[in-house]
């Protein structure tokens, strides 16, 4: 009897996911801004330190890379952007605010904003934001506490 009862006070905690008021527009160019190559750095199967190292632009006078050889690896270009409309936008849909108090959630729309929890909040005022964004039904990108 005890798994029944844990389960149902679960399903009384669960609360459905909130997602964003977005078109099928946007849903299918936020789609077709998944399709970027994995841009990797220059010789970065020699050293192991370059692994998983950030982006470096090639500048050698004779790098293959920096040609754009067909046979190397892609070079980021503006071509490779993302679309204007959904350039910016969390992959939710949502478009991020960032908030330092509570206050700040008066002027959120809660059907195309987020809000992310600024990282210099402390645990009592975030519990604070948090308890809000609730009431007022607006997603919260950051709330592991």
């Amino acid at each position: 009897m005890e798994a029944e009862e844990i389960k149902e006070t679960k399903e009384k905690e669960m609360k459905p996911k909130i997602k964003a008021a977005i078109d099928d527009e946007i849903r299918r160019l936020m789609q077709e801004r998944k399709k970027k190559p994995w841009f990797r750095r220059q010789q970065w199967w020699q050293y192991a330190k370059l692994r998983h190292k950030s982006w470096r632009r090639p500048r050698g006078i004779h790098s293959k890379m920096r040609r754009h050889y067909g046979y190397r690896p892609p070079v980021v270009r503006i071509g490779y952007s993302s679309p204007k409309l959904v350039r910016g936008l969390h992959p939710s849909g949502f478009k991020e605010v960032l908030v330092y108090n509570a206050s700040q959630l008066n002027g959120i729309d809660a059907s195309k904003e987020a809000i992310r929890i600024a990282h210099s909040v402390g645990r009592k005022k975030r519990m604070e934001i948090i308890e809000k964004a609730d009431e007022l039904g607006i997603k919260v990108l950051n709330r592991v506490l």
